[in-house]
């Protein structure tokens, strides 16, 4: 057994006795990472670990909780704008660039040194979003000459392959997907999970090459502004929150939940616009936006404010931690009182 596999052990141990933090109790510990920067991209690793990317390059690493972080981007990489992280164990991490160009960095030592593994260099290419199951991974990016793009690895992100288009439905006018915090895409249950907005407001659960199934989500649709921005599963019940990001306070059409893995959906209010959202246990989840958060007990169905804090993007460690990051290069990580 090989150390990165070693390490994915370790990890799905930690997570079936994970201590997830009680919403009743639990609060923000706001920092910074340093850097005045827009913040998108995080990959939770532990209590301790965590990276977070976003604009004018910046890519951050803490071991220590977020008292301190670490510049760990690849050289030449000013411009870059990294919109998703993801760590597939302790030391091996991808990291994203959304466009112009649109680019994949992979390490196999924690952000030391860093490969570029693949890169497009046509100006409409536009990543939104890296996901992995295992070693096997996609990249889902905005049309190009009428067809989504779509990438795929088998071998954790050292090399990757163009899907041919037949693998996704055509896009509808002006439909894409949102690269607001990394998770509109997730893999889910065998396969990969994928919400669209921008015109057609989508899910689809897919494998590479076959679509498993599309249906339409009845959240705020037919602008560019509009759609869903991120999902999450537990088993068969699915959450997807989004909203009209040039609204960020009206509250209809910002959420919806199914119990049958996507086949249906039921609408639902998260107080506002919402571009990420984390399955925190049992029917607890927390979303989080520009202009607020919220949480829901109910798997859902129902949200309720979530102190005063925004952010970009959220996500929950193996271990039960959960961080969240957004603008200006704030930071912070979910702390219980006792």
């Amino acid at each position: 057994m090989n150390a990165a596999r070693s390490v994915l052990l370790v990890c799905l141990l930690l997570a079936s006795c994970a201590s997830s933090p009680d919403l009743d109790r639990a609060a923000w510990q706001v920092g910074s990472c340093g850097v005045d920067a827009s913040l998108r991209g995080l990959a939770a690793v532990s209590e301790r670990v965590a990276y977070v990317g976003g604009a004018n390059g910046t890519l951050r690493k803490t071991v220590d909780g977020g008292r301190t972080w670490l510049d760990v981007a690849p050289p030449k990489c000013g411009a870059c704008d990294f919109r998703d992280v993801e760590a597939l164990s302790a030391d091996v991490v991808v990291a994203m660039v959304a466009g112009q160009p649109a680019r994949i960095y992979r390490s196999e030592d924690g952000g030391v040194r860093w490969r570029l593994v693949h890169e497009d260099p046509r100006p409409q290419a536009f990543f939104d979003a890296v996901a992995f199951r295992g070693e096997h991974g996609v990249v889902f990016g905005d049309a190009i000459d009428g067809r989504f793009c779509l990438l795929e690895t088998v071998d954790g992100g050292r090399t990757w392959r163009d899907v041919p288009g037949t693998a996704l439905p055509a896009p509808g006018e002006g439909e894409a997907a949102f690269a607001a915090s990394g998770t509109c895409l997730v893999a889910a249950r065998g396969a990969f999970s994928l919400v669209t907005g921008g015109g057609p407001t989508r899910h689809v659960r897919f494998v590479p090459g076959a679509v498993v199934e599309a249906a339409a989500l009845p959240m705020r649709a037919g602008a560019a502004s509009r759609g869903a921005f991120s999902v999450a599963w537990r088993g068969a019940r699915v959450v997807a929150v989004g909203g009209d990001y040039l609204e960020p306070e009206a509250s209809a059409g910002t959420a919806c939940w199914s119990v049958d893995g996507g086949r249906t959906w039921t609408p639902a209010d998260a107080l506002g616009y919402r571009s990420g959202v984390a399955w925190i246990s049992g029917d607890e989840l927390l979303a989080v936006g520009s202009h607020g958060a919220s949480c829901s007990r109910d798997g859902g169905v129902s949200w309720q404010p979530f102190g005063a804090e925004a952010f970009h993007s959220v996500a929950q460690a193996p271990d039960g931690a959960v961080w969240a990051c957004g603008a200006n290069g704030r930071v912070a990580r979910l702390t219980t009182s006792r």
